[in-house]
């Protein structure tokens, strides 16, 4: 079982070849059930990673001709696939409208692919390029297409979502399976069960989040983007009010060229507009010898360091660890110095890289397997929220998937794990 697994984020283009069996000893004596699915299964993955540059990126969308003709140049010698699989964040109006609770993934046939494609909105942003170039690549293979759908924000308790302004609730979003993938680690690292660790958990990547667990629940969260967080490879850094309206003016004034808010916080700022480096490799090599590098560099750790403090204090306990991860972890030098200034308050474990990309084969293989719930996109009847199911006993039809009913109100949706 062959599934080639898709990540896009603001600067890299992520594919991987997911080559998923069955150990010898499945459905024998012995067989590891109390492990669950994931222990039946062994995941052997190779990976090609390229940084998105111009010529791929178009704004805050990708160009789709120019990146599928990468996939297909990087992939040729690679086995054909059963299914493309992705990370997706699906707009609220394309996806939640549609079903009674959000699946844990959903399977797209490649008949359907078109029409996924066509109902997706105009003029991609960061959230959604990556799905749109699944789709695209699905289509191109003729394989069905494998979604795990997961948002990027999570229910906080109401002390978390206060903002002093009557009728005002912080919604913030963040890293949401990366940051509790390391939060797991941490806890386990220090032989604790996640549900009863208390763990504050730093992506940091492209754009940064650090988010607080205690009890297996998310308490308190920087965000990430323009929903908050330090600074990342391509993110800016928390801005006071003051600073946003003077930014907001001189563009009215036409002192400085007016973007798309999305685009200038997490495409136009961050360790990539300090220093010129679009890579961690960049920033590590040039370390030594770039004054901005150094400076970009202690920038970085001062304000990740008060980031993780700072939802230290949203625990109600000490915390048992502290995990810092994300591409910029491979940053060793800055790794070692946020550890000597985070260490006095718990112990820190460095996790470099994506682990969301190993979750989205695994769910993959899952789903593949009849193991986890799969979801068809168009929804069935059995599928759809009660007032779109009401008198329906047949599958939507691709010409109604179109014209669905107006998305129901979503509800608050918890980081757990797919």
């Amino acid at each position: 079982m062959r599934v080639y697994v898709l990540s896009v984020s603001s600067s890299r283009l992520k594919v991987g070849l997911a080559d998923l069996t069955l150990p010898a000893s499945e459905g024998g004596p012995g067989a590891p059930e109390a492990l669950g699915p994931d222990g039946r299964l062994t995941l052997n993955l190779t990976r090609a990673d390229l940084p998105v540059g111009d010529d791929l990126l178009n704004g805050t969308g990708l160009n789709l001709e120019s990146t599928l003709a990468y996939l297909d140049r990087e992939t040729a010698d690679w086995p054909r696939p059963d299914a493309v699989a992705t990370l997706a964040q699906w707009e609220d109006s394309f996806m939640l409208g549609h079903w009674a609770a959000r699946p844990q993934v959903i399977r797209t046939e490649p008949e359907q692919l078109p029409l996924a494609q066509q109902n997706l909105p105009t003029g991609a942003v960061l959230g959604t390029r990556g799905l749109q170039l699944a789709i695209a690549w699905a289509q191109a293979l003729g394989v069905p297409l494998l979604t795990v759908p997961l948002p990027q924000s999570a229910e906080l308790p109401p002390e978390a979502r206060e903002t002093g302004i009557p009728g005002l609730r912080r919604e913030p979003r963040f890293h949401v399976l990366n940051s509790e993938m390391a939060a797991r680690e941490g806890a386990f690292n220090v032989g604790k069960r996640f549900s009863e660790a208390a763990v504050v958990a730093a992506h940091l990547g492209s754009t940064s989040s650090v988010t607080a667990y205690q009890g297996g629940r998310v308490v308190n969260t920087t965000g990430s983007g323009l929903f908050g967080g330090p600074l990342g490879l391509r993110q800016a850094g928390m801005l006071a009010p003051a600073t946003l309206q003077r930014l907001w003016e001189e563009a009215e004034q036409g002192q400085q060229t007016a973007h798309p808010w999305t685009e200038f916080w997490t495409g136009g700022g961050g360790l990539r507009a300090l220093t010129g480096c679009g890579t961690v490799h960049e920033l590590m090599t040039s370390e030594d010898s770039s004054p901005q590098v150094q400076a970009a560099a202690a920038a970085f750790v001062h304000q990740v360091a008060c980031a993780v403090g700072q939802q230290v204090g949203a625990l109600t306990v000490r915390p048992d660890a502290i995990v810092l991860a994300g591409p910029l972890a491979r940053w060793d030098s800055v790794m070692d110095r946020l550890e000597a200034r985070l260490s006095w308050m718990a112990p820190v474990f460095v996790i470099p890289g994506d682990p969301e990309f190993e979750a989205v084969a695994r769910a993959a293989g899952r789903a593949l397997m009849g193991w986890a719930p799969v979801s068809a996109w168009p929804p069935v009847a059995e599928d759809l929220v009660p007032e779109e199911a009401a008198g329906q006993t047949q599958a939507v039809q691709p010409a109604q998937a179109a014209q669905t009913a107006q998305p129901a109100a979503e509800q608050p949706a918890p980081s757990a794990l797919h």
